[in-house]
């Protein structure tokens, strides 16, 4: 088969009105965007992050540079699909793996999977089945022309900001791979949240990846991290607060 150009983009911006500058709060040794880029480097692709051109993100420019990416985007701080669009242009790349920096969880085990599923079915848009996965570790992936026929067709804001709005109506259909995600997740965990949107859930993410990493002898680069955490999480001992924005105990 034919191996097709991949790079992973991150997405991070600074500004966000329920818990500014989370990308860079402390998780173990590193931040969240940290360990969002160092876990994708494992994958062997291309990483990249995306970020905005205002001079707050000049901060995480200067982490993604101390991690050891392979490039940096700048560009419009709403509308992050022109940032996309830029990264497909500058290294000519078939498919882009779409990911946030607010997941450190992301299951980057996903991402070979997922793109063989994509490209032996000559698919534009995928992703995994997100009832199997905790919200925080799905992954995308999008094809070039993909990107480029969202952007012409949908020029809402919510579309721009948030990148595969228009993919997932019309042209992801039945395209969830399911697979990949029962095989490492053989359990249900679709009522886990490892996404970090608030402080609240910082703060459960914090103690989760601490708790893992202790009682399962793991660290955070281990392949088998985020199956880990997801295990802790729903174990009857660990008090692990499902979905998001919930109080503090």
């Amino acid at each position: 088969m034919h191996q097709p150009l991949i790079a992973i983009g991150i997405q991070c911006r600074l500004t966000s009105s329920r818990l500014p500058c989370k990308a860079l709060l402390k998780l173990e040794d590193t931040t969240v965007v940290g360990m969002c880029i160092q876990r994708a480097k494992h994958t062997g692709h291309p990483v990249f992050v995306l970020t905005s051109d205002q001079e707050e993100d000049d901060l995480v420019a200067d982490t993604a540079s101390e991690c050891g990416v392979d490039g940096i985007i700048r560009g419009s701080l709403d509308n992050v699909m022109s940032r996309y669009i830029s990264l497909a242009q500058e290294i000519s790349c078939e498919y882009i793996i779409r990911v946030t920096g607010d997941n450190p969880l992301t299951e980057y085990k996903f991402v070979n999977p997922l793109i063989k599923y994509t490209y032996l079915n000559s698919l534009p848009y995928a992703w995994i089945e997100p009832g199997l996965c905790p919200e925080g570790s799905n992954i995308e992936i999008f094809s070039k022309e993909a990107l480029l026929e969202s952007a012409n067709a949908d020029r809402s804001d919510f579309n721009l900001e948030h990148v595969t709005a228009y993919m997932r109506r019309n042209l992801s259909s039945r395209h969830c791979l399911k697979e990949a995600a029962s095989h490492w997740l053989p359990f249900d965990c679709k009522q886990l949240s490892f996404t970090i949107d608030t402080l609240s859930d910082y703060v459960k993410i914090s103690k989760l990846i601490n708790s893992a990493s202790l009682q399962k002898g793991l660290c955070w680069r281990d392949s088998a991290f985020v199956k880990a955490c997801a295990v802790l999480a729903l174990s009857k001992d660990y008090r692990f607060a499902l979905g998001r924005n919930h109080a503090l105990a």
